[in-house]
């Protein structure tokens, strides 16, 4: 019974500390020394290359080290019957939620427009509504959806949610499902897109779905980059509906030179940052898991992957 370590943003080492802690006799290895692979029952991994995963005949389970599931399921030699466990990170959680409120706050008081004054020594009072005059809508109501609408209601914001099932949050309307899309939409001056990336989210920030937006409204995104229709958003921009947008997560990763957003005034950018979980805080859900094979129970937090998270 043996673990291998493909390594995100976290080294190998940092992985096998945590784990060390809890299993101190797991046999633990770092891709791409696997050894004999018929002895390797869990893998920790974001993505392999193409057929990887496949050559691992006794593979219990995978625990991704990302909070998308995406390039796990959109890889096409994959198996079929090896589950998925999705990452519960506690520092992935407070940092994003962070990077959210840091955007939100920046752009409700106009922070950048202050950095812009003050090299030419410009004193100036900008008013800003006050924060329950300011709609936010979070879309995606998982743990760092939740989490971040949370915290941004602690703060005093006006804040719904909305997912594409039916949930429920003490002091924030929720809305749910296609039906009430417009509505969510319609009510909100900022929106924070939190979502997975799966075939229902793939553009769903487009042409239509932007315009129902109050005229003003600005974007967030820190879920998938395939969220936003890209050139849609840009037409939105330059046509003033949209005030600006500010982003994580993009279609093509890393972004292209020649990609308008570089260049655009309204695009505040930061490169796949906004959060940050350490294998300390996100090997609890993976010793746990390996815990229940061992004792023959069945895994904990697995992704639907019919649903994609």
């Amino acid at each position: 019974m043996a673990l291998l370590i493909k390594a995100g943003r976290d080294p190998a080492e940092n992985w096998i500390k945590a784990i060390a802690a809890d299993l101190p006799e797991l046999d633990m290895r770092v891709w791409p020394d696997a050894g004999d692979r018929a002895e390797v029952e869990f893998i920790i991994a974001n993505q392999m290359p193409p057929g990887e995963f496949a050559s691992f005949p006794n593979l219990k389970f995978v625990a991704s080290t990302s909070a998308g599931v995406d390039r796990l399921l959109n890889d096409p030699d994959f198996p079929a019957h090896v589950p998925i466990i999705r990452s519960i990170n506690t520092q992935r959680t407070a940092t994003m939620c962070a990077w959210v409120c840091y955007q939100v706050i920046g752009h409700h008081r106009r922070f950048a427009a202050y950095r812009q004054n003050q090299p030419n020594k410009i004193w100036e009072f900008m008013r800003y509504a006050p924060p329950d005059e300011v709609a936010i809508g979070v879309m995606g109501l998982g743990t760092l959806g939740g989490t971040a609408a949370r915290t941004l209601k602690g703060l005093m914001y006006d804040v719904a949610g909305w997912s594409r099932s039916p949930k429920t949050m003490d002091g924030i309307k929720c809305f749910a499902g296609a039906d009430q899309l417009a509505a969510f939409l319609a009510r909100s001056d900022i929106i924070v897109a939190m979502l997975p990336g799966t075939a229902e989210t793939t553009n769903l920030l487009n042409r239509e779905t932007l315009a129902l937006l109050p005229a003003g409204a600005y974007i967030v995104n820190c879920g998938r980059g395939n969220l936003i229709d890209e050139d849609a958003l840009i037409e939105a921009m330059d046509r003033g509906h949209i005030a600006g947008a500010a982003l994580d997560v993009y279609k093509t990763e890393p972004l292209p030179e020649d990609h308008p957003f570089w260049s655009h005034p309204l695009v505040a950018m930061t490169p796949h940052y906004s959060s940050n979980g350490g294998a300390r805080h996100g090997v609890g859900v993976v010793v746990e898991n390996i815990r229940r094979v061992r004792a023959g129970q069945p895994l904990a937090d697995v992704v639907d992957k019919l649903a994609g998270y």
